[in-house]
Formats: structure tokens, sequence, C-alpha cells
């Protein structure tokens, strides 16, 4: 991992000498770089605010909930195990994919922002194939101006939605599987494809499938987005009567790319490669299909708006970085034409909605994916320009933009000091991350060869060795299908409990305590947005005899 984390760097440095250079050659002084900042109009002055606020969003310190549960504490479980960590008894930790081993990668030398960082750059990836994309009858009978005008309308609608400052902060690899199916979808539907030789359509095409079979592998709710972008590349070879020579490089890519994490998945959970293929947890341990139904009606923020909503409208200041924004307003531009190829893109598009709507739990950042194959469309399609017509667009657009652009610059102003000084940083994690307050208290108490049975979900603060306990919300202690994960206390030498909450001495576990150490410990339901800030909780930790497991587990009080 400190080999290929060594390499990237090598790379960076080199490509930031050869930008450097460039740089120098131009001749330019600041004095010429600020006139031609000030020469642009307010949606490019707003679009570089953006950019360079969203960067300086995602160099603070990992204060996201989700990543200090799973997305860093996989990371840093692979490093200290030597691989891909095997442990059934933590559902939400067997959602990891690849992008927990881009994290491990960067933990390794200690770059723990690389994760949001890469969803950032993802993020210019995608607004620069809108910026910059263009089709083979471009803009049919609009003015230059025009043309300009909507394409950076485009940019800013997909620049400025607010759950990118959700998404863009955090190491959560969710962007950056986007960014790859909609370059692949962009491959798939620019004008340009018609024009290269089948040689270069081939070479396209091994590029599609290692986007979107990459991508696949990121979260299992990107299997479908490359999926649908892959049967459109594969229906466009079969037009042009590549299709047997595509199927070789389909199954080539999968071996490669797929294959290695179904088998592993199949292998350790003894499951059918079908199974470990279409299921988020394969080998339907107990309690994993409540797990599953559980996190598909998960929503990212109750609101008492309808769907869909919920997912435009904020209903306070707390949840408006879960919001996909009204930036869509711009698809009323989408004009097709002829273009028989844009239109199956919008149908796949819409397929796309549909199936999340039915599928996924209803949080706006499962329709980021077919949002932006909408404005890939809607950059492509030959009256772009048209867009200005509608004179209300620019109003709505900019002013969403500029809020998000003051919500975006208010958090980096919060959370960047937190990469600048060790004790800004200790500042930072007690006001923003969840947990960190009763972990550095854990870390006070346990000797270094502690292993904890946690009962928080900040799995990535612990600063022992840790057991998640996220399973026995799903299985009761005092059922035989209990005994898998009891067994695996067991195993792993369960030496402590931290229980946060009420101390119950009457759990089923009970009978498996020992010493109550000096508490109670107290922390604060903490987030990154000052305005969902919750209340205080107590926390205890406890001796715990695994060795007497799991008799000890089953017992259960009276009450008398």
């Amino acid at each position: 991992m400190q080999i290929v984390a060594t390499s990237c760097i090598g790379a960076g440095l080199y490509q930031t000498f050869r930008a450097t250079n460039w740089i120098h050659l131009q001749r330019g002084t600041l004095v010429d770089f600020w006139r031609l900042i000030t020469a642009q109009s307010n949606a490019q002055k707003l679009l570089l605010m953006l950019l360079i606020g969203m960067g300086l969003l995602a160099l603070g310190p990992v204060t996201n909930a989700d990543a200090l549960d799973y997305h860093m504490g996989v990371a840093i479980a692979l490093l200290n195990s030597g691989g891909m960590p095997v442990t059934p008894e933590w559902f939400i930790g067997r959602l990891a994919g690849n992008g927990e081993v881009l994290n491990a990668m960067a933990i390794s030398i200690g770059a723990e922002q690389f994760g949001a960082l890469l969803q950032y750059v993802s993020l210019l990836g995608i607004v620069g194939i809108i910026l910059y994309a263009r089709g083979s009858a471009d803009d049919e009978g609009c003015t230059e101006k025009a043309t300009a005008t909507a394409t950076n309308l485009i940019a800013l609608a997909a620049f400025s939605a607010p759950i990118l400052l959700f998404l863009v902060s955090a190491p959560k690899p969710q962007i950056w599987p986007i960014a790859m199916t909609t370059f692949a979808f962009a491959l798939v539907m620019h004008s340009s494809q018609r024009l290269l030789s089948p040689e270069q359509r081939l070479i396209s095409f091994a590029l599609i499938c290692a986007l979107v079979m990459t991508a696949s592998q990121a979260k299992f709710n990107y299997l479908l987005g490359g999926g649908v972008v892959g049967l459109l590349a594969l229906g466009v070879m079969a037009k042009q009567r590549l299709f047997w020579a595509s199927v070789g490089l389909g199954l080539i890519a999968a071996g490669l790319i797929v294959a290695p994490p179904i088998l592993w998945k199949s292998t350790v959970f003894n499951a059918s490669w079908i199974d470990a293929l279409i299921h988020p947890l394969p080998g339907h341990l107990p309690g994993t299909g409540e797990f599953v139904a559980l996190a598909k009606g998960a929503a990212d923020m109750v609101s008492p708006l309808p769907f869909p909503l919920l997912m435009l409208l904020p209903t306070s200041i707390g949840s408006f970085s879960t919001l996909l924004g009204i930036g869509w307003l711009v698809l009323i531009g989408l004009r097709p034409g002829q273009d028989s190829l844009l239109r199956v893109g919008i149908g796949a598009a819409a397929f796309m909605v549909v199936a999340s709507a039915v599928l996924a739990p209803p949080s706006s950042r499962m329709y980021l994916e077919p949002y932006y194959w909408l404005l890939i469309i809607l950059t492509l399609q030959p009256t772009r320009g048209a867009l200005v017509g509608y004179r209300f667009l620019p109003w709505i657009v900019l002013g969403q933009a500029l809020v998000v652009t003051v919500a975006c610059w208010l958090g980096a102003v919060s959370l960047l000091p937190g990469a600048l000084n060790a004790a800004w940083r200790t500042d930072i994690m007690r006001r923003s991350a969840n947990g960190y307050e009763i972990m550095q208290w854990v870390d006070t108490l346990l000797p270094k060869n502690a292993v904890v049975l946690s009962g928080h979900r900040s799995m990535a603060l612990i600063p022992r060795e840790a057991v998640a306990f996220d399973w026995s919300n799903y299985v009761a202690m005092t059922d035989d299908e209990s005994h898998l994960y009891l067994k695996r206390l067991k195993d792993r030498a369960v030496s402590h409990m931290l229980i946060v909450g009420y101390l119950n001495m009457n759990s089923p576990l009970s009978k498996c305590f020992g010493k109550v150490l000096p508490g109670p410990g107290v922390g604060h339901i903490a987030t990154r947005n000052p305005c969902n800030q919750g209340g205080k909780y107590e926390a205890w930790i406890v001796e715990f005899d695994s060795a007497r497991l799991p008799e000890c587990a089953r017992y259960v009080s009276t009450g008398k």
C-alpha cells in the first residue's frame, strides 16, 4: 500500500512540475490573471468560487459519520489485517468495496483527506465534460454567446447541487464511481464515436468496460448504473457489427475487475457466484436480510414533504446539504431532436430514476447519477443554446449556486484549520466528529492490548482493536442464530465492551460482564452541520469475559 501511495505521489509531483512549467512558459502575470477573472460572467465567477471552495472543504479532517464507521474503519482494519477483513458480524462493514481499498492506500502514509479529494477531482471531471464536450452539429441556430451562457448554466447546475456539500467533504466512494459511469455514458453518447475506425471503437469500448466495472465494485448501487451503460455500449457496438469482439473484451474486463471480489465473497461467505454479484450481503447470514431491508428505507434526512419534493426543497437549514436542489430545472431544455442515441440515453436515465425510486432509499445522492447523465445529454444535444430562452433559469441556478458557495466556504473555514494544526484538528473533531470525545475517554481507560466490543458506530475512531456490535440490532441474543456471532466474539478474545447509553445489568450479555470501569464517559451527537448538532449521551466500559460465551449470553432476566 505504501509503495503504491508513494508512486502516486511521484506521479502527482511530475504532473505538478509539468503544469508549473507550462504556466511559466505562458509568462502571464497576476495582473493579467486578475483581469481575466473579473472579465468573466457571474456564472463563471461562481463556478470558480465553488471550484476553490469545494477543494478547500475536501481538505478538512474526516468527520462524516458513515466515513468514521466503515469507509475509514474498514480501511484501517484492512491495513491491520493485511487483507480485506472478514467480519460477518459487522453488517455495514461488509458493504465495503474498492473505495475502502483506496482509502487504506492513503491511510498507509497518513493521507486521510485523500478519499475526499478523490470525490472532489471526480466532480471536476464531470463538470469538465459538461464545459468542454461538443456535439457534431453543435448548437444549430444559436449564437456563440448563447451557447457559452447555456454551457456555464449547465455546469453550474451540476456543481451547485447542495448534496455535494455532504459528499465532497467525505471519503465516501460515491462521486468517483458516478464520475466513471458518467464518463462512460458520455463516451457512448458522443457523436465522435461514429467517426472512429473499428479498432478505435473497440479501444473505446474496452475503456467503457473498465470504467463501469470498476464503478460497480465501489458500492453496490452502482452495479445497476454500470450495467445500464455497459448494455448501451454493447448495443452501439452490435449496431456497428462488432458485437462478438465486444463481448470478448467485456468478458476479459469482467475476469480482471469483477471476478476477483465476487470469488472472494463467494468463498468467504459460502455463497453462489450470482448471489455474490447481485446481493449486498451474500451468504444470507442471520439478520442480514433485516439489515438490508432497513437500509433500503433509510433516508438521509427526515422530511415532512412527500417524495420527490423531500429531495428538492429544504424544510430546515439542517436539511439543506441533503438535497439535489432545483438546478434540475435546466433539464426543461432537453431537446434530443432526431438523434436516436440521445433519445435512448434519456430513456436509460429515466429507467435509472424509476429503478432508484423502487429499489433505493429516498435519498438525493441516489439520483445524482441519472441527473448527471441527463446534463451530459443536454450538453451534447444540438440546441443547447436554446436554454437562454428561459429567462427565469439563470436567476434560479445562480441563486442556488450563490447559497451553496456561501455554505461551502463557511464549511471550508470551519473544517480546513484541522488539516493545518494538531490542536485545531482536535477541537474540530470534538465539535464535528461523532464519537471522538468518547473514544478519547476510552483511550485513557483501556490497556493497549484490549479488544473492545463496541456499541458505538464510529469504528474508525476506537483506539484499540474493535469488534462491531451492530448485528445485535437484527439477531436476538437468546436465539440459536446468534451462536455464529457469539463465537466470533469468543474467537476474537473480546476483553471489554463499550456500552452507549443506559448501563443495563439485566441485558442478555450481562452475565458476561465483569468490573465496570470508572465512568461514565460523556459525548454529544456531533455533525459537520452546526444546525444538526444533537444532545449529550453517556457511555460505559465493562470488562467482558468472552471465554464464557455462548453460555453467558443465554441469560434473560425475569425482572424479579
